[in-house]
């Protein structure tokens, strides 16, 4: 009886777990629709057509954050951004944000760059 018990109970934490993971997972986006997206829904005004922010109104987003956390922060933003709810940008709109903003070759730290001679 105690066996079965405990064979139960780990199944039944393993099957919560995967569903867990699975409701966490981020959505598959698509980096060309994430763009129009981007510059449709305004956010290059803040952040710059690549995400390297623009030092004044929007922090820099590339390379972004993990998906749930760049959901995070377009549903419930810190400081000055506007909330965007799923009813005007849904949650496969934002996978399709971070697949842009994740495709967009890396850039150095612009303090590091050298002025030309």
């Amino acid at each position: 009886m105690r066996a079965s018990s405990t064979v139960f109970g780990v199944v039944l934490a393993t099957l919560s777990a995967s569903t867990f993971a699975a409701q966490n997972a981020a959505p598959q986006g698509d980096a060309r629709r994430g763009e129009a997206i981007f510059m449709t829904m305004g956010c290059y005004a803040c952040h710059g057509a690549v995400g390297q922010g623009n030092g004044r109104d929007g922090p820099r987003l590339s390379p972004p954050v993990p998906y749930a956390a760049f959901l995070q922060q377009v549903r419930t933003p810190r400081l000055e951004m506007p909330a965007y709810v799923a009813a005007s940008l849904s949650d496969s709109q934002v996978a399709d944000i971070v697949a842009y903003l994740a495709g967009l070759p890396r850039t150095g730290d612009p303090k590091a760059i050298r002025a030309l001679q």
